[in-house]
């Protein structure tokens, strides 16, 4: 398996989600009017499983989800997996996007339906819901769009090949990130953090990673801005639009010959 799990959380219908998550509230309350809001996440946690596991729900902590494929490995730690329910806990002035896609991943990731974020760093404590019907089977199901991938430095042929063999172990929908560091490692690439936006794959050209379903023509156009002022000639742009994923190459035709990063 490509994708394993140190305790496999439970596919739970929203009815027994939120039988679970009744209980697991009514403590998560609990610690925050007792314990206040300045704690770091770590004991939030620690205090939050033993409250939980006190009132007879089985509770684990830092569950470890690990995708892999041939020599690439990446971790995931799940905070807090409650009868077979995930929870993750955050110490942040607000949930965000992110902060959702993250709990969205580990669902997708265990082929989970029901996850739930609580925030004890507000006055008042902050939850947010997530929830999906995708299953793996419908992940597995995606699309290669390579009509308008054209790239002229060599370095960048084997990008589709790599693409459809890391679709085929994991199945669509994942962190974008995830893809981005895989595509990296099996290209040789440096990839200095999870925020990086462009990757040189040659002197002469560049990859942008994005994950976006709407607004892609607003991007294209600041990619084709970044690519007239920057030193690259070539722009390998993919992105994953939730089972649909493609790939173009921008080009700046101004640009004669291949020019050296100095």
């Amino acid at each position: 398996m490509t994708i394993n799990c140190t305790q496999q959380p439970l596919r739970l219908s929203q009815d027994e989600f939120h039988a679970i998550d009744y209980l697991v509230m009514g403590q998560a309350f609990a610690l925050h009017n007792e314990m206040g809001n300045l704690w770091d996440e770590k004991e939030y946690r620690r205090q939050l499983a033993s409250k939980c596991a006190d009132m007879g729900l089985e509770t684990f902590e830092e569950v470890c989800i690990s995708v892999s494929h041939n020599d690439f490995t990446k971790n995931y730690f799940i905070d807090l997996l409650i009868s077979g329910a995930v929870y993750e806990l955050k110490t942040i002035s607000v949930i965000a996007k992110n902060h959702e896609a993250q709990t969205l991943n580990y669902l997708f990731l265990t082929n989970s339906q029901h996850g739930k974020i609580i925030n004890f760093r507000p006055d008042s404590l902050e939850w947010r819901f997530i929830s999906t019907s995708l299953t793996t089977t419908d992940r597995n199901g995606y699309s290669l769009e390579t009509s308008k991938w054209h790239p002229k430095e060599t370095e960048a042929q084997g990008i589709p090949s790599i693409l459809k063999s890391l679709l085929g172990a994991w199945g669509a929908c994942l962190s974008t990130t995830l893809y981005k560091e895989a595509l990296c490692h099996f290209l040789g690439l440096q990839l200095e953090s999870e925020h990086q936006r462009f990757i040189a794959v040659s002197p002469n050209a560049v990859i942008h990673v994005s994950g976006l379903s709407a607004q892609k023509n607003n991007l294209q156009t600041n990619l084709q801005k970044y690519l007239r002022q920057s030193q690259y000639r070539e722009l390998l742009w993919i992105n994953f639009d939730r089972n649909h994923i493609e790939l173009s190459c921008l080009h700046d035709s101004a640009k004669k010959s291949f020019c050296l990063i100095s």
